[in-house]
């Protein structure tokens, strides 16, 4: 995966490719969870930067509050919105009357934003690990169906040429083209296993691992594109105006990083007694932390979004709830064969990792040409916090004595 992001966002791009094209090498672990760990830190700088920007814009210090649940996001939001139209109270009783349909429960790891008398002026979150492997996992299979597709009218092509036509006067049945299709499928396959599989960065590109949402009127919004430009270190990339059922824009937005003496003095200030979780040594960690940060690149990237109190009522509530576009987003997909599957399970099982205790892996439980079940990648991952996934639900109830009569 490319994670713009992520100083080391090369690195971790060419390890997932290694890892597609079944290449592991014992180091893997360890290096994935230290990637992830120093970047966690420095898009801390990053959030702290764009909290500076956000002071400024609304004239004041902000309150910060952490959110780890969407249900409880959802709750503030209403409490802190202070439009309070006759649809967004309506939206607000819809919900309290119907927690249960608003996905409750779901993990996030957010900040809110609010003014000394609590408006709500802005969001920050950290996109969740399964997340970041749906969106790679989704960018991949349509780089890797168009790769199956030309391979299938290659084989195809090899008929037509057989029977004495052009691929455009080749009449096949439906069955047929499935049957081509199956066949190239197995060949796409075998590419990853004799390792000749390419995919370019923006096939596995992910802008938005930190992500803003800055909530106001428009006269404000209009201005935001303008200050931000105006910021040292601070470019726009992109601009997506959205209409439709869902309204807001989009920027991707370019932050330079501190100067690299800066940012290291900053990032040994940080406890790294945290590296035990992941397997790894603090001191070994904080020693190291000079070669990540010369050895890493700027700037990196983040996406800001801009919304209305209103806007963002109906995309929590309303006509463009964010889960259902998700969902949505899902049923669409055009492929979803099993090196689709495989390509998810891979990444998924990559992210599990970095935020395991575990470094030290024997193989890939999954490789790219193989056929799994859910279940398999749901034990490994287990397996990486130390547990096994018993299914065996009358097994407490018979010991192994009553099987020796």
């Amino acid at each position: 995966m490319y994670i713009t992001a992520m100083t080391h966002r090369d690195e971790l791009f060419d390890l997932t490719l290694r890892w597609m094209n079944d290449d592991f090498k014992s180091e893997d672990g360890k290096t994935i969870s230290r990637i992830f760990l120093y970047e966690s830190a420095i898009s801390s700088v990053v959030v702290n930067r764009l909290i500076i920007f956000l002071s400024r814009l609304f004239n004041g210090p902000l309150n910060i509050e952490r959110v780890r649940q969407k249900q409880i996001l959802r709750q503030r939001i209403i409490h802190y919105v202070p439009n309070q139209t006759p649809r967004n109270l309506y939206l607000a009783e819809y919900f309290r009357e119907n927690p249960e349909y608003f996905f409750p429960r779901l993990p996030i790891d957010a900040i809110l934003l609010t003014t000394p008398d609590l408006n709500l002026v802005a969001t920050c979150r950290i996109k969740q690990l399964t997340r970041i492997a749906e969106k790679v996992s989704f960018r991949m299979v349509d780089a890797l169906f168009q790769e199956i597709q030309a391979e299938a009218r290659h084989i195809a092509g090899q008929r037509a040429k057989a029977a004495g036509v052009t691929l455009d006067q080749l009449d096949s049945s439906a069955e047929t083209m499935q049957h081509d299709f199956v066949e190239a499928e197995s060949r796409v396959a075998l590419r990853f296993k004799n390792k000749k599989i390419r995919i370019n960065r923006q096939a596995m590109m992910v802008n938005d691992l930190v992500g803003f949402k800055i909530i106001g009127e428009h006269e404000l919004l209009d201005r935001v594109p303008h200050l931000l430009s105006n910021e040292p270190g601070i470019s726009i990339v992109e601009i997506e105006h959205h209409t439709g059922d869902y309204k807001a824009v989009n920027l991707l937005v370019d932050i330079d990083l501190p100067l690299p003496e800066e940012l290291i003095a900053s990032l040994q200030a940080i406890d790294w007694s945290i590296s035990v979780r992941r397997g790894l040594n603090a001191q070994e960690m904080r020693r190291d932390i000079s070669q990540y940060v010369l050895q890493g690149v700027s700037p990196v990237r983040v996406e800001i979004i801009l919304t209305t109190y209103d806007e963002l009522m109906e995309s929590e509530f309303g006509r463009s709830i964010h889960e259902l576009r998700v969902l949505r987003l899902r049923q669409r997909q055009t492929y979803c064969g099993p090196i689709a599957q495989n390509a998810a399970y891979l990444v998924e099982y990559l992210l599990a990792l970095a935020s395991s205790p575990q470094i030290d892996v024997p193989e890939l439980p999954v490789k790219m040409y193989g056929r799994y079940l859910p279940e398999t990648v749901a034990s490994s991952k287990w397996a990486l916090y130390g547990h096994e996934m018993d299914g065996e639900i009358l097994s407490a109830f018979c010991p192994e004595i009553l099987f020796l009569r």
